[in-house]
């Protein structure tokens, strides 16, 4: 933490310009917040936004492919129809140096796999909200500060959301979304107040 103190300090400072970085974009939104009357980012904050990156994001992101890749392995169908729409793709873009966000919009397949690897494995079982003012859900009333713990996986699993839950089934998601704008696909790209922009429900046809 100290060292990332220090490297916060010196951008601060201005002593390491010309960096184009995550924390250089936290700092940057923070200094726009002090002029659009918004709260100012404490470097206690930046510093837990940084440390979500690093250590939440590492461990779900290796975890999440770890599942993709069972379960894709797991089902023969599904791995063929998210083969042959990555050769398609590739055989479209051969000319390119590299794959582009909007190429999101070409792999409708490959979202759905995504999508239903996550609600099986649910990566993250269990996720805290602080409630910000006194609300009443299905008749239980929830006062303002308590900490709430959604149950992600039960949700997941729920034969009331989804039919046969625990059968692999990629096919039962929508088509993705045309908007594959950075804004809504890359969720921690731009951070005021340590919020997320742009999070969208993924929703499905069942």
């Amino acid at each position: 933490m100290s060292t990332l103190e220090k490297i916060i300090s010196r951008r601060r400072r201005s002593l390491d310009p010309n960096f184009e970085d995550f924390l250089q974009n936290l700092l940057a939104e923070d200094d726009n917040s002090c002029w659009e009357g918004m709260h100012r980012l404490t470097d206690a904050e930046i510093q837990d936004n940084i440390l979500t990156m690093i250590i939440a994001g590492q461990d779900t992101t290796a975890s999440a492919i770890t599942w993709m890749v069972k379960y894709l392995g797991e089902n023969e169908e599904a791995l063929d129809a998210i083969k042959a729409e990555a050769e398609q793709l590739a055989d479209k873009t051969s000319k390119n140096p590299f794959l582009t966000l909007d190429d999101l919009n070409e792999m409708p397949y490959a979202s759905k796999v995504v999508k239903e690897s996550l609600r099986m494995a649910s990566v993250v079982p269990w996720f805290p909200r602080l409630v910000l003012e006194d609300c009443e859900i299905e008749g239980y009333k929830i006062k303002k500060g308590w900490n709430v713990n959604i149950d992600a996986r039960s949700i997941h699993l729920d034969p009331r959301v989804y039919n046969e839950p625990h059968k692999f089934n990629p096919w039962r998601w929508k088509v993705m979304d045309s908007d594959s704008t950075t804004e809504k696909w890359a969720l921690f790209s731009r951070l005021r107040s340590g919020c997320p922009v742009k999070v969208t429900r993924i929703t499905n046809i069942e």
